[in-house]
């Protein structure tokens, strides 16, 4: 590895340079929008981050559950096309939403689980000591925030669902023992016992247990006209089946023939009558069954675009194009109803929340569209394609901007860049939280390509693009600050940086295509990536300096080429002892870098922050880089909610810094360095937003017409934040 020759003296102390600190703020004149969801809060609704079931009530309500939703909305309902209402109760205290819902005419029914909070939660209401319950909340059908207690139910003696809960599994800590399935009549309520393989039936009304029998690992129910038992057996195992029982659990004949790579995981009854099943395989379609006088079944057609949203041109969304289907149904006007989150139902001991929800309707009878909902982004930001602005990339979605539209309708969803299909081995899927975001786009000789973090910054992921596989990311290659946890991938080094270039083009990580860092053969952990607009991959080490890894061309699969050899390392520019964040322009050859100082120094209880200062340097890559001023960012760790930065963008002539806790976003002029104002959330987003959680939360653009766009992550909503300002 080559390190540059002139001397970290050369960088001298900022004490001539007096930092510029944040009086006499103003707020600025600018539009509040956003990105990526149905709804903006403004209006109190947001579309809710992840759906893992959904049932549908006769008169076309909607009922979905998660275990998670940032914002406490894992139980929701909705109806053409709007939100009417939120459980609550699921979320915080111990509680968590679930994995199965469904309703008669007076309660609804939905999986859920109450922990401890690491112990932190004594009482009647919580599980003792390393213990957590699952079961099953029962909410009224008219107000589902309500709960209606029964004699043996339990929980949140604080709030409007007190004894409602029902205790069906009380396991240890880190075991899912989660309902899997529900389906209810007006006097009986079927549950999925997954973990003890049985389907146990209560009373709906009483909520006693009646009865049960033996089920390998069963998971959704439906229940038929006749009043007969489908349900799926074999959850978790990678092997489902669809089994028929009668109501005393008697098996039935008439099990479903399921095609080759069918992946079942949802079962309805339409109208007339027919069976349909989900299937979350390749071929993304749900299954349609009608049945003989005889009661034998028989596969006659399916719904959907064969392939989903995968179908060509791949990764296109649109209508029929589904991509991760959790649930289906029917209303009794004969409207079919689809639930989808880019993955499929949760596995097992996963705390997965999707790749971004979407609930659709349809015309069942003239397969004609009635409305859809989306809630695309979580742990994600968002970034612009240097080509145009009017095309913004988030880490799995592509989105195409018309600025002359209303705030919040801007952005419309095109493109779903993730191929789970194509490309099973994709990065993402192995690294923290298996959901790709902060993107950087970069076009290169004119092509696109995709880097992206997770969310600690550990990791740079490489993408290219191609025309065979039209919006699909395809994955090209890998930066590792430290080994990836656990047996993924095979030939990574036991200790060390290390980087993957997919040599063969194959997508997949090969042992035979990793290469260690033979210079160092230490692990930087906790740096932060930044790759400039010709492709030059930088890594902002927290104490060692800043390394510059050059873009060394292409090989012949359209990969870019980066070589440990040729990496170049700079040393700690003073006044810092700690970086934290970096932004290089190349064309300018500016370096703008935040972090510590001695004086103002780093502490781990502030492990993600941007830093205390910023310093702009001018001809970085010159021997004498020049310091051309300071800013002395936003910091008050003893206020409440703290004020810190998280996050840098520059663009134009402005630098935009992102707060962690507090909804704001401080604006300084890049030239002087001066503040300039800021900007917090307007109405149409409710005047709040989530706080910018991960390292690369904020970008900004600056359009032909002198208008610059901000946006933000704003995971408690499952969107993008986004502000537009002209100076």
């Amino acid at each position: 590895m080559k390190v540059s020759t002139r001397l970290a003296a050369t960088l001298f102390v900022l004490g001539s340079l007096i930092p510029l600190g944040a009086a006499a703020q103003s707020q600025l004149t600018y539009t509040t929008s956003w990105i990526g969801n149905s709804f903006g809060f403004g209006d109190g609704k947001w579309m809710q981050q992840d759906i893992q079931a959904i049932n549908v009530a006769p008169d076309g309500t909607v009922f979905t559950n998660s275990p998670w939703d940032e914002s406490g909305s894992e139980i929701a309902a909705y109806k053409n096309g709007d939100k009417i209402a939120v459980a609550g109760a699921t979320h915080g205290w111990g509680a968590a939403g679930g994995d199965a819902i469904a309703s008669n005419q007076a309660y609804v029914y939905a999986a859920m689980s109450i922990g401890n909070q690491n112990n932190g939660l004594v009482g009647a209401d919580y599980p003792p000591s390393g213990q957590t319950w699952f079961g099953i909340t029962r909410r009224s059908l008219a107000n589902i925030a309500v709960g209606v207690p029964f004699d043996s139910g339990i929980g949140n003696s604080a709030n409007a669902t007190k004894n409602s809960f029902l205790r069906v599994n009380a396991v240890a800590t880190g075991t899912d023992a989660g309902i899997r399935g529900l389906a209810a009549t007006d006097t009986e309520l079927y549950a999925s016992d997954t973990y003890g393989n049985q389907i146990v039936v209560f009373d709906a009304n009483t909520m006693r247990r009646l009865r049960s029998w033996n089920v390998a690992a069963p998971g959704r129910i439906a229940i038929d006209t006749d009043s007969t038992i489908w349900l799926m057996s074999g959850f978790g195992t990678g092997s489902v089946s669809v089994l028929h029982y009668s109501s005393t659990g008697a098996p039935l004949a008439g099990t479903l023939a399921l095609p080759a790579g069918t992946v079942p995981t949802d079962i309805a009854i339409s109208p007339a009558g027919q069976i349909l099943v989900a299937d979350n395989g390749p071929k993304q379609q749900v299954l349609v069954y009608d049945r003989a006088a005889s009661g034998a079944t028989r596969l006659t057609g399916a719904l959907g675009t064969l392939y989903g949203i995968f179908h060509e041109p791949k990764g296109t969304p649109g209508n029929w194009r589904f991509n991760g289907i959790t649930g289906i149904g029917f209303d009794q006007a004969g409207n079919f109803y689809v639930a989808q989150n880019g993955e499929g139902p949760r596995p097992l001991a996963s705390a997965t929340v999707g790749q971004g929800a979407v609930l659709e309707s349809y015309r069942y009878a003239t397969r004609g569209f009635n409305w859809r909902l989306q809630g695309l982004t979580f742990v994600d930001s968002a970034a612009f394609d240097p080509a145009t602005p009017n095309i913004v990339y988030t880490g799995s979605k592509r989105f195409m901007m018309d600025y002359a539209q209303p705030p919040g309708r801007e952005g419309k969803y095109a493109g779903f860049t993730l191929n789970r299909f194509d490309f099973p081995d994709d990065p993402t899927f192995h690294q923290p939280r298996g959901v790709r975001g902060e993107p950087m786009v970069r076009r290169i000789n004119g092509k696109p390509y995709l880097y992206t973090l997770d969310p600690g910054a550990h990791y740079l992921n490489v993408y290219r693009f191609d025309a065979a596989h039209d919006e699909v990311a395809i994955p090209s290659g890998l930066f590792a600050q430290n080994p990836l946890p656990g047996d993924w991938p095979v030939g990574q080094p036991t200790y060390g940086e290390w980087m993957w270039r997919d040599t063969n083009g194959d997508g997949h990580v090969d042992a035979s295509e990793i290469t260690g860092n033979p210079s160092t053969g230490s692990t930087v952990g906790n740096g932060f990536w930044w790759v400039d607009t010709p492709g030059n991959v930088w890594l902002a080490t927290p104490a060692s300096g800043i390394r510059e890894t050059p873009l060394q061309g292409f090989d012949s699969a359209d990969n870019p080429i980066y070589t440990y050899a040729s990496s170049k390392t700079f040393p700690m520019p003073a006044p810092f002892n700690r970086i934290a964040r970096i932004v290089y322009i190349a064309e300018t050859d500016t370096m703008y870098v935040s972090g510590y100082t001695s004086s103002l120094p780093w502490d781990a209880t502030h492990w993600k922050e941007a830093g205390r200062i910023l310093v702009r340097y001018d001809n970085w890559s010159s021997s004498s880089p020049t310091p051309v001023y300071t800013i002395a960012l936003p910091w008050n760790a003893s206020s409440n909610p703290q004020i810190t930065p998280v996050g840098v963008a520059v663009a134009g002539n402005y630098i935009f810094v992102s707060e962690l806790y507090t909804p704001k976003v401080d604006v300084y002029d890049a030239r002087s360095g001066q503040m300039v104002g800021y900007m917090t959330p307007g109405a149409a987003v409710g005047n709040t937003t989530g706080w910018v959680d991960v390292y690369l939360g904020i970008s900004a653009v600056r359009r032909g017409n002198g208008e610059y766009v901000v946006l933000l992550e704003d995971d408690a909503r499952a969107k993008i934040l986004m502000y537009r300002w002209i100076p």
